[in-house]
Order: C-alpha cells, then structure tokens, then sequence
C-alpha cells in the first residue's frame, strides 16, 4: 500500500477501479518527507495528509502513532474521515474477497470439470 514515487493525479486513476475503501499511502507532492494517503470513496478518491509531532509521531486528527504502519492499521477499524465513513482496506484485501466469493460459489455448485475425460 506505499508507493513513493506515486502522484494525487496517478493515486486518483489507480483507485478509481479498485473499491471503496481501498487506498494507497505516497510521499506528498507538496511537503518534501511528508506522506499522504488517497483513499477511493463512493464517487471519488479523498487525500490526506499525514502529519508528524516534534517527537516524530504521525498523526491525522487527533490519534498520534509511532509507524504508518500503526496508522494505517488504525484506520482500517476507524473512520479515517471526519465528514463521511470511509476505513481503509487493502487492495490484496480486496482480492482475497474476490476469490473466496468465487471458491464459496465452487462450493455450492460443485466442482465440474469439462472436456471428454469427465464425459461418460
């Protein structure tokens, strides 16, 4: 979920096809050493800037955290906007729910395999 090099314009073409809730953590393009994080919502993708304390904490609001890592895991159970409800979800999270909505429907409807070997 952390591309460097990515920009807002890229961020923005990247998640739109991928789900709400998916996002991507980049270094800003305004602030040199600080990060943002875009996040696809409903009709959009939202940015944030992700701020850091004189102790080298880093912060959206008001939760203050030692890693990225620690944030991001925080918004995934939390709302990351303060205006609409948007948490943070991994994009290989979203795959994974894709395949095991493809592996449950396996399930129910059985196995079938075509070609002569399975022909009687």
């Amino acid at each position: 979920w952390f591309d460097e090099k990515i920009s807002r314009h890229e961020a923005e073409n990247l998640l739109m096809s991928k789900g709400v809730g998916c996002f991507i953590v980049r270094a800003s393009q305004n602030s040199h050493g600080d990060f943002s994080i875009s996040v696809r919502h409903e009709d959009d993708v939202q940015h944030f800037k992700v701020m850091r304390d004189s102790k080298g904490s880093y912060y959206l609001w008001t939760e203050k955290f030692h890693s990225l890592n620690k944030l991001v895991d925080y918004y995934k159970t939390t709302s990351i906007s303060k205006q609409k409800q948007i948490f943070l979800r991994d994009n290989n999270q979203e795959e994974k729910e894709r395949w095991s909505g493809s592996l449950e429907r396996i399930g129910r409807e059985g196995f079938h395999m075509g070609g002569a070997a399975g022909e009687d």
